[in-house]
């Protein structure tokens, strides 16, 4: 999609800006009036601008972090909101999780993050504490 948006608006600035010089240079194109011929040029450069416009914010939106689903989870940092007995339950992005530890123990209010997912399950570590 990106690759058609710079086509369209290199083609629509190359014939807009053909268009003016001709139109500058007092040559007819296909008989139509200088006045409409710079008319149409604006125009055509006119949708250049939108498309060229559209390509940068498509592109900008490419290099955003994703804020949802398991990439956005993954590294997460959050508390637990009971003591896990394997499982147990986590806060993490504003929402409860059903999570579970393969290493230490977790205590309720501990402070975990997210390193896996299976299922709907989340997998969390004890976050160490800095002195």
């Amino acid at each position: 999609m990106h690759g058609i948006l710079a086509f369209v608006a290199g083609v629509c600035t190359t014939i807009g800006v053909l268009l003016i010089v001709l139109a500058l240079a007092g040559i007819t194109y296909y008989g139509i009036a200088p006045q409409a011929q710079l008319a149409l040029a604006l125009a055509v450069i006119l949708i250049a601008a939108i498309a060229a416009w559209i390509l940068y914010y498509g592109l900008k939106a490419r290099r955003y972090k994703i804020e949802t689903g398991k990439e956005a989870l993954i590294g997460s940092v959050g508390k637990a909101v009971t003591d896990f007995t394997p499982n147990g339950t986590v806060r993490v992005l504003g929402e409860f999780w059903q999570a579970t530890s393969k290493s230490d123990s977790v205590r309720n209010g501990q402070v975990v993050r997210v390193v896996g997912m299976e299922g709907m399950f989340l997998i969390v570590q004890p976050v160490e504490e800095k002195a």
